[in-house]
């Protein structure tokens, strides 16, 4: 007996799956913290999610007010919870705040150093907004002094601005330490510049640091793969274009750049992923670089180096800025025992 003729769809014959509409309701496996955050997010949405850069431009200073306005209420939150002393200073003539913990060990041979990048596409953010949000609670679990620094952003400034910063940081912490006892780690953006630094330092010829945690962010700075089109749709944001581009708020820092090349995207150089020091990676279900941090750690563990990858459940980008909940104190604890372990540091007495 013969098949009755079926109509093949051209699209699905090149390989692209036409995705229907279906209700993805919130994962049961998180707290119930977790899924009223979830469900906040879900009915509020973001403002900013389908905005043009001709739009960002246009907002900027609305923006970046509205990021630091919200992050200064959170961090005051965090300061009655974490024992740390804040600190403005100025390395190799870059601004930075230093997070000091109360908790730091007396002994300097005993002392750590990490130094902290914030979020925020490289347009919006500050270091004493929202670096201070994962810097305080990263501080004060490890017993490490850390450095958030206050790196050059778009529109005002193009890469490599912003690696030459953290570069010019991690002299002035190479003068106090040494590089095993000092460790980089970023969120969104800053998990991107924890990779470029990591380039950057090697084309400078300096020693890597004993540690890298690339947090919401992988070694592409254009967050390629399934998750980014799957997270746009679940999160009603801009759909990339057939081939994979999407006009990006970090365009307006990085400008005409080639983005494989590795001092942008280090995942496409294997010789420079082979010298990478230990690194960790958090993300989530819900988060738009889930597939790009995944190939990363993909590439690092079979080029032989030491990775260690966490994906929470349910959540979605950057989940642990939000401190209050459970699992962004289990992110907290992840992080705390990786830096402890890699730069020889002895933990804080509870």
């Amino acid at each position: 007996m013969s098949m009755p003729a079926v109509a093949v769809d051209r699209v699905a014959d090149e390989g692209v799956r036409q995705v229907p509409r279906f209700a993805l309701p919130v994962s049961p496996y998180l707290s119930p913290e977790a899924q009223a955050s979830v469900r906040s997010a879900v009915i509020h949405g973001d403002p900013t999610a389908k905005l043009d850069n001709a739009a960002v431009l246009a907002q900027l200073d609305e923006i970046r007010k509205g990021a630091d306005q919200w992050a200064y209420g959170e961090i005051a939150a965090l300061r009655q919870r974490y024992p740390v002393e804040l600190h403005n200073e100025t390395w190799n003539g870059v601004p930075v705040v230093r997070v000091q913990p109360r908790s730091a060990p007396t002994d300097p041979t005993a002392q750590r150093l990490l130094i902290e990048l914030h979020g925020g596409a490289f347009v919006f953010g500050r270091a004493d907004s929202l670096g201070l949000l994962e810097a305080i609670p990263v501080a004060a679990m490890t017993g490490a002094t850390v450095i958030a620094v206050e790196y050059r952003q778009g529109p005002e400034h193009k890469f490599p601005a912003a690696s030459e910063d953290v570069a010019a940081v991690y002299r002035a912490a190479l003068a106090r330490m040494p590089a095993r006892h000092i460790g980089i780690f970023g969120c969104s953006a800053g998990g991107v510049l924890t990779g470029e630094s990591l380039a950057w330092f090697d084309k400078e010829k300096l020693p890597m640091p004993g540690a890298a945690g690339l947090f919401c962010a992988g070694g592409d700075a254009r967050y390629g793969g399934d998750s980014r089109y799957v997270m746009a749709a679940i999160n009603d944001a801009l759909l990339p274009h057939a081939d994979g581009s999407l006009p990006i708020m970090e365009d307006l820092y990085y400008g005409d750049v080639d983005f494989r090349d590795p001092l942008v995207s280090p995942v496409f150089s294997e010789s420079l992923l082979a010298r990478f020091p230990p690194t960790l990676f958090i993300t989530a279900t819900r988060a738009a670089e889930l597939s790009n941090v995944s190939y990363m750690h993909g590439r690092l563990v079979d080029l032989g180096r030491e990775s260690d990858l966490h994906v929470w459940e349910g959540l979605g980008h950057a989940f642990h800025l939000d401190a209050r909940l459970p699992e962004s104190q289990q992110a907290y604890r992840v992080m705390a025992r990786f830096f402890t372990r890699h730069l020889d540091a002895t933990p804080p007495v509870p």
